[in-house]
């Protein structure tokens, strides 16, 4: 500007492209610094410590993409889900017991025939009551010919009972002294029993709710999976135009700065493919991460998310971690560092 080859405004437009870089710089620093404190209350019990929560999480793993997709027919994926799937396998055992309702709510409406038999012994033990002797009772008492013994006033004669003990009476209950027995038939015919008709058509209409809700849940995972294995297919698309950008980007870089170094170009070209190197590695970063995302997806659709992850649910139970996890596709870093910019002056 000071020689006249470069108007006031470019100045202008380049401290705005500035701003709005810085702008976007502080945007990005405080969602990783969101992502590390979420990370760091996923991993710890309490925040409350304030160097935990200041603390900077240094990435030590990073994404490795295979070099050879497994290509696996969809239709063994569905399979694969229709039979880890755990809400499915709780359709199906939701869709059991209404099933068992429906029949024992159907059965209400039959007739029932119960037949029934019983056998009882009782045994009488202890002396006469003194009470009852006709020797003890008034005259009007001996004409009605209810006491035991000699009776003057009536020609019946009553006998006394004799003393019976312990053991005696416990014999009675078993030697058929005194028995009580019996077999009987009991039938029950309903007659338009509205309201177990009525439990009945409930039942069944319930037990069909099942049945259509677990062939929608089939559909459904039909559909997640298919849909899962062509968001891999896509991000693996994604994957690898991002790596030749990258690529492109880096040779462009390399030729531009041997014309800058032999004088046939500007820093201004050179700073712009550094630019577009930089727009490049951070378009193939959010390409590897959709990708692994996409790919824990299909795990996670076809119920193989804790298998593949060599996590084992016998460990969590029991509190006690025997198998370390292997987590797919994730290799160390090379060189872990802090991935925070350096503080402004």
């Amino acid at each position: 500007m000071q020689i006249g080859s470069l108007a006031p405004i470019e100045v202008v437009r380049a401290q705005s492209t500035v701003a709005t870089d810085q702008q976007a710089l502080t945007a990005a620093t405080t969602n990783l610094q969101y992502q590390q404190l979420l990370m760091k209350n996923a991993l710890s019990r309490t925040l409350v410590d304030p160097r935990l929560a200041d603390a900077e999480v240094i990435p030590t793993s990073t994404v490795s993409l295979p070099a050879q997709e497994d290509i696996q027919p969809t239709q063994d994926l569905v399979d694969e889900a229709l039979s880890h799937r755990a809400e499915l396998a709780e359709t199906r055992i939701n869709l059991t017991n209404s099933e068992i309702s429906n029949k024992a709510v159907r059965s209400a409406l039959l007739p029932t025939v119960d037949l029934f038999a019983y056998y009882g012994g009782s045994g009488l033990g202890g002396s006469q009551n003194p009470a009852n002797l006709c020797s003890n009772e008034s005259l009007e008492a001996q004409q009605e010919g209810f006491c035991a013994g000699p009776n003057p006033a009536s020609p019946t004669l009553n006998p006394v009972a004799p003393n019976v003990g312990y053991n005696t009476a416990l014999n009675q209950l078993v030697n058929s002294s005194a028995p009580d027995k019996g077999v009987g038939l009991t039938l029950n015919v309903p007659l338009r029993n509205r309201a177990a008709q009525s439990a009945q058509v409930r039942s069944e209409l319930e037990y069909r709710q099942a049945q259509m809700r677990l062939q929608q849940i089939e559909n459904q995972i039909r559909i997640e999976v298919r849909n899962a294995q062509f968001a891999v297919q896509q991000n693996r698309a994604s994957v690898e135009s991002a790596q030749a950008a990258v690529r492109l980007g880096h040779e462009s870089l390399d030729a531009e700065q041997k014309k800058f170094n032999l004088g046939a170009s500007t820093s201004t070209l050179v700073l712009q493919n550094q630019s577009a190197l930089a727009t490049a590695e951070s378009t193939l970063v959010s390409a590897m991460a959709a990708y692994e995302k996409s790919r824990l997806e299909l795990d996670r659709a076809t119920g193989l998310l804790l298998d593949h992850a060599g996590i084992i649910m016998a460990d969590a139970e029991r509190g006690q971690v025997t198998h370390m996890p292997s987590v797919p596709y994730v290799a160390p870093r090379q060189n872990p560092q802090s991935v925070m910019p350096p503080a402004q002056p």
